[in-house]
């Protein structure tokens, strides 16, 4: 269509930054939605407040609050941006997304998804759904051979196969692979020493990814499957994993080609997703963002200064230190130097893997999605009842997953306490009682993904919200009052908002009150809710 070429014809060049752009700029990645107020114009504040009963104060206080956070080193820069129906109510970018090189973050800045990598997959999946070339149900050992007859680790204890491993009691399916309650675990990240047997059991797999031993998405799923005994039956616990990872190797033996070659013609290409890949060009590098974290988590990556500097302290927030090389050319995501294996679930190795993008990719994505599967005027990507039925009720209460509500005890910084939800892309706000959630939990009936470097999207259908907001740094909580967090800025906005939609949001129709259960999660390790999940 007329916006996918549009969009193209900018591929060679810088991508527009949406703070400050041209009009066409604007038009040429968020076509039909209309630009944010100055937030320093009363006036023109006021005309909106008035027309359409919104608040753009705690959208004020939340920007001066963030920037605070950057001022202070807590995160290095950030983007954000909220839309509203089908009208942008912020959009901010500030501070560096490379702090040695002073390099400004922008909106095209490239970051690494890390585990957001997750929700493109299985959209992606569910493309081949819609075809009819899979269903959710099938066993993933009728696309993976090797998973036939895996077996199920003896004990809780276990951190390797055991002639005492017990057979599988229930299938291993699609859908539980989607849903983390395959039994499947996840390794450590950060070349961090293992701790708990699950990620004793995975070590011997991610060193392999390292160095290269495995150095293909078969190959990893193959050598997943017989060096690694599932951590649980199926369908009887949820479990951070890498079913995702798995599912990337579905979607190549169904779809007949590489997983990047089919997420580019399904997906980035209808999309115009022109910066999302499994790397970034030697021609880009330079809107690369710099990672960063702690000094631990440095010297783990063996990427320590050999001296520490004057302001140095050993106590959270931390001191933020680069991580993935000294410079763009020397990332894992530099063309050249990319990961081999092509991580749908958006982590392999010590720190490589996963998909790259920008916000500008990102919330084309996330709107196609509110949009029930379709950018106004531009390619559908799924049909309107299959966006529905992927996102409207909590996939773990279904008997094909887990058939019961699941709860966490919670992890400070990372995730919210109590139930949760999950549905085809990730995580779903399902407790109805907006007076028991916590600041960091996901209302009824919202869902969405986060990064471990602090990269977050969700859609509120409910409030025809669509948020995300992008850092790169892995130690930090990002924001350290409830005023600098935008998803309550932007629900205090439109709190009293008129609400008729011009453009009604994705949600699922059909969704039990009582079933309604919730989890946020903030980032981070999301494996380390896993522990506590029951």
């Amino acid at each position: 269509g007329n916006v996918r070429v549009f969009r193209k014809s900018f591929a060679s060049f810088a991508m527009p930054d949406l703070v400050g752009c041209s009009d066409a700029e604007w038009d040429s990645i968020l076509p039909g939605f209309a630009r944010p107020p100055s937030l320093r114009k009363r006036k023109e504040l006021d005309s909106l407040s008035a027309e359409f009963g919104l608040d753009f104060g705690p959208l004020r206080a939340y920007q001066k609050a963030v920037q605070k956070s950057v001022a202070q080193g807590i995160i290095p820069g950030y983007c954000s941006i909220v839309v509203w129906r089908d009208r942008v109510l912020h959009v901010d970018a500030h501070g560096f997304a490379d702090g040695e090189k002073e390099t400004p973050m922008r909106t095209d800045t490239v970051v690494r998804l890390y585990c957001m990598t997750k929700s493109i997959v299985s959209t992606a999946l569910m493309v081949l759904v819609e075809q009819g070339k899979c269903d959710l149900d099938d066993e993933v050992s009728r696309y993976i051979p090797a998973f036939d007859g895996v077996r199920v680790a003896a004990s809780p204890d276990s951190d390797a196969p055991s002639h005492e491993d017990r057979p599988q009691q229930a299938k291993l399916t699609l859908r539980r692979l989607m849903t983390h309650c395959s039994g499947l675990g996840y390794g450590n990240e950060f070349n961090r020493a293992p701790e708990t047997p699950a990620e004793r059991s995975y070590n011997r797999l991610v060193q392999a990814v390292e160095s290269v031993a495995v150095s293909d998405l078969r190959t990893f799923c193959e050598s997943l499957a017989s060096w690694c005994p599932l951590r649980h039956q199926p369908g009887s616990r949820f479990e951070y994993s890498y079913g995702l990872d798995v599912i990337g190797r579905v979607i190549e033996v169904v779809a007949a080609k590489p997983l990047d070659s089919f997420l580019q013609e399904a997906i980035f290409q209808p999309l115009g997703l022109v910066d999302t890949g499994f790397f970034v060009r030697h021609t880009e590098l330079s809107r690369l963002a710099a990672l960063y974290g702690s000094l631990d988590t440095a010297r783990a990556l063996g990427q320590a200064p050999t001296s520490l500097p004057k302001d140095h302290q050993p106590k959270p927030p931390w001191k933020l230190f680069r991580l993935d090389g000294e410079k763009p050319e020397d990332s894992a995501w530099a063309e050249g130097s990319a990961c081999s294996v092509h991580s749908g679930g958006g982590l392999m190795g010590h720190n490589r893997g996963g998909l790259v993008s920008t916000l500008n990719d990102v919330v084309r994505f996330c709107l196609m999605l509110s949009c029930g599967g379709q950018l106004p005027g531009g390619v559908r990507i799924l049909q309107e009842q299959t966006v529905k039925d992927m996102v409207g009720h909590d996939w773990l209460a279904m008997p094909e997953c887990i058939g019961q509500q699941q709860v966490t005890q919670g992890t400070p910084g990372v995730t919210a306490t109590g139930p949760f939800g999950w549905n085809g892309l990730g995580e779903l706000g399902v407790n109805a009682d907006k007076s028991a959630l916590s600041p960091d939990a996901f209302e009824a009936g919202e869902y969405g993904y986060g990064g471990i470097a602090e990269t977050f999207w969700s859609v509120n259908p409910d409030r025809n919200l669509v948020v995300l907001w992008f850092t790169q740094q892995v130690d930090n909580h990002s924001w350290s009052s409830s005023v600098a967090n935008l998803w309550l800025a932007a629900r205090r906005a439109v709190a009293h908002a008129a609400m008729p939609p011009s453009l009604p949001l994705a949600s699922g129709a059909s969704v039990p009150q009582a079933s309604r259960t919730r989890r946020r999660i903030v980032g981070k390790t999301t494996a380390e809710a896993s522990a506590s999940s029951a």
